[in-house]
């Protein structure tokens, strides 16, 4: 083999390896600040859709549930995905709110967990498994958040607590329970109603 056969076909063979290394890495597009412009509606949302989370792709897996947005003078359902967890960091689910006779839309966002408890961080070596499948009921009113199940540790191993609705509190959103990858343990995240 000649010396420029040679070094094409080194080059070749560089591209094809940094192509198969690339092959099965799945680029996330830079997170952008969603702007949600204040939508007000006289007709009352329809009661959440029952959904059926699909496996959780890690453990830690935060699953931000569908809701109801408003699309050319009707009600369209935006179904429910998962996404990594942020440390110390919860979503903020969108939900509708009756405001003076009008139903007015509050866009889901992340924001920082403000625990007022003063539980002890419950910090582990043990990484949790994934989060399971759950089908939520029928929601009892539109009025009705769904507290998804988590992972709670128990006596030295990981037990689930099942999923369920509650009402909701006015002046606070339910910052759900998960598991935030931390160094190299876990930490437990949430679990409570927190003040917007």
């Amino acid at each position: 083999m000649n010396r420029r056969r040679f070094q094409r076909y080194l080059a070749l063979s560089a591209v094809a390896a940094a192509s198969l290394s690339l092959a099965g890495c799945v680029v996330e597009p830079p997170r952008t600040r969603v702007e949600y412009r204040e939508v007000r509606v006289v007709q009352a949302p329809p009661a959440p859709l029952v959904e059926v989370a699909p496996p959780a792709p890690y453990p830690d897996s935060y699953w931000i549930a569908g809701h109801w947005k408003w699309e050319n003078n009707r009600y369209v359902w935006s179904n429910g995905h998962w996404e990594q967890s942020r440390q110390n960091m919860v979503y903020q689910h969108a939900y509708w709110a009756n405001e003076g006779g009008q139903w007015v839309f509050h866009g889901g966002r992340w924001v920082p967990i403000n625990n007022t408890y003063s539980a002890p961080p419950v910090v582990i070596n043990v990484a949790p498994p994934p989060p399971q499948i759950e089908v939520m009921t029928p929601a009892p009113s539109p009025n009705h958040v769904w507290i998804g199940g988590y992972w709670r540790w128990n006596n030295g191993r990981h037990d689930w607590v099942n999923g369920h609705w509650e009402a909701r509190r006015d002046g606070y959103f339910w910052a759900p329970g998960h598991w935030v990858r931390n160094g190299n343990g876990w930490a437990f995240s949430g679990g409570f109603w927190q003040r917007y």
